[in-house]
């Protein structure tokens, strides 16, 4: 560790410009140069090192546009200013629906609880937690506003967060263009071999890195844990209230909605080549914009808060830095291919912030039942048949009532359960073929003063809605997390949420121990059942309430209404269209 005072400090102001006048830097050499980062206080009065704002590759500009993240070699600074956060990746504030950020947002941040002394190795190695924020894979970003990892480093790991590119910039998928998909994708596995090369420089052992998700960071972390080449550089996976199998985690038609947006601007390209060239000319916010006017006809009518065009795609094997070849069903019913322990939940009324945009139009669930079909159900959803099935569901859910402020609990439920029903479907399939890695499931339904998902909503309701676990481990300025006192039931919850992912983090288990009085209780992974024939899994998991302990998952009885909606249209009970020809359906799953 090597301390430069601001009068030694080097003159150059970094990438952008930005410096921050601080008395003290800590200075640390990566492979690409010298970085100084700067020193902070954690909640219990320690120091720890944060460097922010590191580029981990170059800008994805012009003719890098769309395609693979090009690492850095060396830095064009001999001291490269990390005390602050650059830009973030264009994206959309999924509620404020504000568009902010640029295409020059390849950025990572490292917090950790030591530095090596200057001229010497680290004489301790911590775990590494690398993060992937959430914001349905078009908006969100890692700046510490919203992702502070200070009480997770105060539990012995170096946090990392990254920045990656969202929306049409980060997903835009035209492979006869040499445009393959996935590039958000990869920006991220760019991320982690980069941990892999630098981290040792923080304390961090290149060893033992847990990547952890949450949303669609979620879907994207479950990505990685199915993809060989991903796997390289991490150990564990940790998924919350997210994975590949939830609706939003598959782009319909990226080929044509690619096409369709250099037809929107007045070309009539006779190429895919000449889509691209056209597409790296318009100007990054224009594009950000237009992209919005390619969703298909359903992603148009039906999906309101959702209307993400651009996702992850099955890449073409010719794909020469893929991230999945083939669909995750198909992955996770090889037998062990996984072999990584995985921990991973939901939470009870995940559903909930769908009243952002279900509130200014209830009737239209009485007049359309349709839309509480998942669009990942094999059905035309314009059809007689797709509005008996509507009716169907509505039935299940509301009984004989309608949709109205006075039915809210049951919306929730039915827009939870679309959310909640992937984990049954990996819980299932996993206990049939991934038999030498653990899974370990939670059902989080605390519902107390760090609530921050459900905070935004404003409302009343009970229980846990989408995300509102993730700030029980994480701190956010933005979010004011640090005004809770100890008397708070959520202060202690903060702490046994945080003791137990970086268990997680440094174990492969979220209680390893029977002698910490902060968990009092065994977290048990699930259990094997054989590859074929009749036998369930019992779907037990963590339940994570005002008490914590394991219990039978309590929606069971939702869950089998659409394990039979699913058999029927599908082939299976996934909530996925998996093509025939690369899986047998009578996999029984």
């Amino acid at each position: 560790m090597m301390r430069l005072s601001a009068q030694d400090a080097p003159s150059s102001n970094g990438i952008n410009g930005n410096r921050k006048q601080t008395s003290s830097r800590v200075a640390v050499k990566v492979a690409q140069g010298f970085i100084f980062g700067s020193s902070d206080t954690l909640p219990n009065g320690g120091d720890y090192y944060c460097f922010k704002g590191i580029p981990y590759a170059k800008p994805p500009v012009g003719k890098l546009r769309f395609r693979s993240p090009v690492p850095i070699d060396k830095f064009p600074v001999s001291y490269l200013d990390c005390t602050k956060e650059r830009s973030n990746c264009m994206g959309l504030d999924v509620v404020s629906r504000e568009i902010s950020g640029s295409e020059d947002g390849l950025y990572l941040n490292v917090y950790s609880p030591k530095i090596p002394v200057k001229g010497q190795g680290p004489s301790e190695l911590f775990p590494v937690i690398v993060f992937i924020h959430g914001g349905g894979l078009i908006g969100g970003h890692a700046d510490s506003s919203m992702y502070t990892p200070d009480f997770l480093v105060q539990d012995g790991v170096v946090v990392v967060t990254l920045n990656y590119r969202l929306g049409v910039f980060g997903f835009l998928c035209l492979p006869d263009a040499g445009i393959y998909g996935n590039a958000g994708l990869k920006d991220q596995r760019l991320a982690l071999q980069w941990v892999n090369q630098n981290i040792r420089q923080f304390s961090g052992d290149p060893n033992n890195v847990t990547l952890f998700g949450a949303s669609s960071g979620a879907v994207a972390a479950h990505y990685h844990c199915l993809s060989e080449e991903s796997k390289k550089y991490f150990h564990k996976g940790i998924m919350t209230s997210g994975c590949t199998f939830i609706e939003f985690a598959h782009c319909d038609e990226p080929e044509e909605k690619a096409r369709k947006m250099a037809n929107l601007l007045g070309f009539n390209p006779q190429s895919d080549e000449e889509v691209i060239d056209i597409l790296r000319k318009v100007p990054a916010r224009d594009l950000f914009d237009l992209q919005f006017k390619v969703l298909s006809k359903r992603e148009e009518k039906v999906e309101r808060v959702f209307q993400i065009p651009f996702l992850p795609v099955i890449e073409r094997k010719s794909s020469p830095d893929f991230v999945i070849t083939k669909h995750p069903m198909e992955i996770l019913c090889e037998p062990d291919s996984i072999r990584i322990p995985i921990l991973t939940g939901y939470n009870n009324c995940d559903g909930m912030m769908m009243l952002i945009d279900t509130m200014k139009m209830l009737d239209l669930y009485n007049q359309e039942p349709e839309r509480f079909i998942p669009r990942t159900l094999n059905i035309d959803y314009f059809s007689p048949e797709a509005r008996e099935l509507g009716k169907t569901v509505k039935q299940f859910y509301f009984n004989d009532k309608p949709v109205s402020r006075y039915t809210l609990p049951q919306i929730v439920e039915v827009f939870s359960d679309k959310y909640i029903f992937a984990y049954p479907i990996s819980v299932e399939v996993w206990s049939r073929y991934q038999r030498k890695a653990k899974l370990f499931c939670y059902r989080f339904c605390f519902d107390g003063s760090l609530n921050k998902g459900k905070s935004l909503l404003r409302t009343t309701l009970k229980g846990a809605t989408h995300i509102d676990e993730v700030y029980y481990v994480f701190s956010s300025p933005l979010l004011q997390t640090n005004r809770v006192p100890p008397t708070d039931p959520a202060y202690k919850m903060r702490a046994k949420m945080v003791r137990m992912w970086t268990n997680f983090a440094k174990f492969g288990d979220p209680t390893p121990s029977n002698n910490d009085e902060l968990l009092p209780f065994k977290w048990l992974p699930t259990e094997n059942i054989p590859p074929y024939g009749p036998t369930e899994p019992k779907l037990e998991l963590l339940n994570i309430g005002p008490t914590i302990g394991m219990v039978s998952m309590p929606e069971r009885k939702r869950m089998n209404f659409w394990t039979e909606i699913f058999r029927k249209y599908n082939g299976h009970i996934a909530n996925v269209r998996i093509p025939t020809s690369s899986f047998e359906v009578n996999n029984n799953v």
